[in-house]
């Protein structure tokens, strides 16, 4: 039987790992899709999100700038 554990696990040390990463002001966008590399994957997937974020790869979080008018 497969336990479940493994992947809770891996997914509140990879929100904390996003969540740092947003504090230090790395803009890294929290998703579903984010949230589950980081599940599957575990803390290299937090840091491969991060990574690609800080690149403007993918998963960036974007700001919509306000019209001036």
């Amino acid at each position: 039987m497969v336990s479940l554990r493994p992947l809770l696990i891996n997914a509140i040390v990879g929100l904390v790992i996003l969540v740092v990463a947003n504090v230090a002001g790395l803009a890294v966008q929290i998703s579903l899709a984010t949230l589950l590399i980081c599940t599957i994957v575990g803390v290299p997937g937090a840091i491969l999100v991060v990574l690609l974020a800080l690149f403007d790869v993918a998963f960036a979080a974007t700001l919509i700038p306000v019209l001036a008018g």
